[in-house]
């Protein structure tokens, strides 16, 4: 049926950005875009340094090769790629060139000459376009491809004490009459977001510290648990505690988007 109960809405609010190295993607759309398969990685940093690394051929390490060291005749590689010991572990790791035929990497345990590594050279970012809100890549051509993603995400955190909500989207219509015309036209113009969330834990700092910090977060709407989510960059405008004797403190969250919005799955 249609028809879903407002208890099953679900609200969320970014957190603090969290690093991540070497994310895993799926391709979702022909071989066109790539999305983090992660779904609690799929909010990116909105104004951080986001690496998209594609796969290419595996390598053999030789002698000279340590836990820290990698030698690699002729890698190809840069500083910021990304490698992976299959041999020793599933873990990704950034690389620093040292020079054409060394690398340095973290530490991995065991590793020595004649392991196997998966090298994933960093994509220009002119070959791709990168959507922060969902988490996807987007290629102007198909082929197949083994995408990782490192940066920073935004591990979205639900509001547990939410208690009502409210979200208008517009767009502004723009006027075009010329002259001699009969009747008026109008043209689409900017799309705008705002909304409100009501809440009883008054002890909550986020939305505060949101508030002062004056960034970017973003809004999560979801209709109910599992479904596909409404995203929103946004800056919150207010927020307003109110308390009365016979009933429960509240404090009511005012935000209104700034850059693009999305709705997952539409």
């Amino acid at each position: 049926m249609p028809e879903v109960a407002g208890k099953d809405r679900v609200i969320k609010i970014s957190g603090t950005a969290t690093a991540m190295v070497g994310e895993a993607t799926t391709s979702v759309a022909g071989n066109f875009v790539y999305k983090i398969t992660s779904a609690t990685k799929q909010v990116l940093e909105k104004t951080g340094s986001i690496s998209v690394q594609k796969k290419g051929t595996n390598d053999i390490t030789e002698v000279a090769t340590t836990t820290t060291n990698l030698r690699l005749t002729a890698h190809g590689l840069l500083t910021g790629d990304l490698i992976i010991n299959t041999t020793r572990s599933s873990a990704a790791r950034i690389v620093t060139l040292v020079d054409a035929n060394n690398l340095t990497v973290t530490s991995v345990t065991g590793q020595t000459n004649g392991d196997t590594i998966e090298v994933y050279k960093t994509e220009l970012t002119t070959a791709y376009s990168l959507n922060r809100l969902n988490g996807t890549v987007t290629y102007a051509s198909a082929a197949v491809r083994v995408i990782k993603i490192s940066g920073n995400y935004l591990p979205m955190s639900t509001a547990a004490f939410a208690t009502s909500m409210s979200t208008n989207r517009e767009c502004a219509i723009l006027e075009t009459p010329k002259f001699g015309s009969a009747y008026m036209t109008r043209i689409a113009g900017l799309k705008n977001a705002s909304g409100t969330l009501a809440q009883f834990d008054v002890t909550d700092e986020t939305y505060v510290t949101a508030l002062i910090a004056g960034n970017p977060v973003v809004i999560e709407n979801l209709s109910s648990t599992g479904a596909e989510p409404d995203r929103f960059w946004a800056l919150l405008e207010s927020t307003e505690l109110a308390a009365a004797i016979a009933s429960v403190q509240t404090e009511t969250i005012s935000w209104i988007s700034t850059d693009e919005w999305i709705r997952l799955g539409v």
